[in-house]
């Protein structure tokens, strides 16, 4: 079986900034002015009031701009005509933030009709065609679900007035526009490279996953982390970047709200995963908004592997179970194997995710699984899961020191204003309740956010085990 092993390290470049947006804050000003004024009115070139006479097309109801600028892709509109001139910039701003939005129900009908679909297929090959679709549009509702993590406070909050920026990346909705396009007109384009090769993907898929991993970092370093009041603006973004993670096991403790106040508490267990925080002695200094950026990043991470690695295991069984008596076998998901590391101030940070089929070839070899009878091997799930803390003899006989084991949960708390609350939260709540939301005056705008990090498995490679990350907006931030 194929293995497949993707190391990445924290430290960006400036190379690596997708392209396909602008990155530029403002238009560049005119540098060149007319020195001698009265040298150029006397030559009579132009006349005064042809200098100030506007363009026709400025004098034109924005409705009927939008309508003309609808017929431009909107890499065009992100990266040309953002520049023309204000009023420019706000009109396609506008179509830019309204095009992304609207590809969450639009994936979201794709993905409910092809499902529907499946259940009234006979063909064991149009199954096959129409999972693999299907398959394609799971991929793209977790990346739009990742960057809308990312983005959301700062280009659709309706809650609280933070910097307003748009979604300048009018080439991910290009690439997300094409795809639908081809779902409807012409899915064979889709789904052919998939049939003749399992788990390849078409390049529309594959480049809007690379486009999300570059705009989301390019986003947070350009955008957010420049705020003046990054640490006040960012509410629970740490709660949303995990809210992303589908194949996590959440636990919801309490969900409280009073009057001011929101409190919640939250547990994560990411299966087959680690996360080791080691001191270092102090290299270099960081300020808290670089730090921030570098966890949002990081979790950003182990939660795309995750739901890359496991979302393939999902689709395969479900193929399985829909083709039982496909006429060749199903191909099993390779082994895959993700690896990020990096150093911040006095912690090194190495974390990872392996999907099932690398877990068993690294620790469940069948030659020594032998002497294992299946009693062993339940208790052993039990203790994976992270439910009990449980200390190792540390001797040839302890199941437990013999099997290895991988998996880290992460316990948080929230203590912030309601309308710093989870994005996933903030979905939940009644139409009534979110417009008093809307509507009503932040007292307090401190957010106080506690992660504690436990990876059990760390113990057998003598490495630490907890790792305790608080955030607060008031004392800016702690590490231990």
């Amino acid at each position: 079986m194929d293995q497949l092993e993707e190391i990445n390290d924290e430290r960006d470049h400036e190379w690596d900034s997708p392209t396909g947006y602008y990155t530029r804050a403002k238009r560049r000003k005119l540098s060149e002015k007319y020195q001698d004024k009265e040298d150029f009115f006397c030559k009579g070139l132009f006349r005064v009031s042809e200098l100030k006479r506007k363009n026709p097309i400025m004098f034109m109801p924005t409705e009927i701009l939008q309508n003309i600028l609808r017929r431009i892709s909107y890499h065009q509109l992100s990266t040309n005509v953002r520049l023309v001139n204000r009023r420019f910039r706000t009109i396609a701003e506008d179509l830019l933030n309204l095009g992304f939005k609207k590809l969450e129900s639009k994936l979201y009908l794709l993905i409910k009709s092809t499902d529907i679909s499946l259940g009234f297929t006979q063909d064991d090959m149009e199954i096959k065609c129409i999972s693999k679709l299907l398959c394609q549009l799971e991929i793209l509702n977790l990346q739009y679900a990742t960057i809308m993590s990312t983005i959301w406070r700062y280009v659709y909050n309706e809650f609280y007035r933070a910097p307003h920026y748009c979604m300048y990346g009018g080439l991910i909705i290009d690439t997300h526009e094409t795809f639908i396009w081809k779902f409807v007109h012409c899915p064979d384009q889709l789904y052919s490279q998939a049939v003749v090769r399992d788990y390849d993907l078409p390049s529309e898929v594959s480049d809007i996953v690379q486009m999300t991993k570059s705009f989301c970092v390019h986003f947070d370093k350009t955008n957010e982390e420049t705020s003046a009041h990054v640490h006040v603006w960012s509410g629970c973004k740490l709660v949303d970047i995990l809210d992303t993670a589908k194949f996590a096991d959440r636990i919801v403790y309490f969900e409280k709200l009073s009057a001011d106040r929101f409190f919640a508490k939250y547990s994560y267990y990411f299966k087959n995963s680690w996360f080791v925080a080691m001191p270092i002695p102090l290299t270099k200094t960081m300020d808290w908004p670089q730090k921030q950026r570098m966890m949002h990043m990081r979790l950003r991470r182990i939660v795309l592997a995750h739901n890359d690695m496991y979302l393939q295991e999902e689709q395969y069984q479900r193929e399985t179970a829909l083709r039982p008596n496909a006429p060749m076998a199903i191909k099993k998901p390779g082994n895959n194997v993700y690896t990020g590391y990096g150093d911040i101030e006095t912690k090194f940070f190495y974390y990872g995710v392996m999907n099932d089929g690398a877990y068993n070839q690294k620790f469940h070899p069948d030659e020594e699984n032998d002497d294992l009878d299946e009693g062993d091997i339940n208790e052993f799930v039990v203790q994976n899961r992270g439910d009990i803390e449980l200390v190792p003899i540390n001797s040839d006989d302890d199941v437990l020191y013999r099997l290895q084991y991988l998996g880290f949960k992460v316990d948080v708390t929230v203590s912030c204003p309601p309308q710093y609350a989870p994005l996933k939260y903030l979905r939940s709540l009644p139409s009534n309740e979110k417009n008093v939301l809307i509507n009503k005056l932040i007292r307090k705008d401190n957010t106080h956010i506690h992660m504690n990090f436990e990876c059990l498995g760390a113990h057998y490679a003598r490495l630490p085990t907890k790792y305790l990350y608080i955030f607060d907006s008031k004392k800016i931030g702690e590490e231990k």
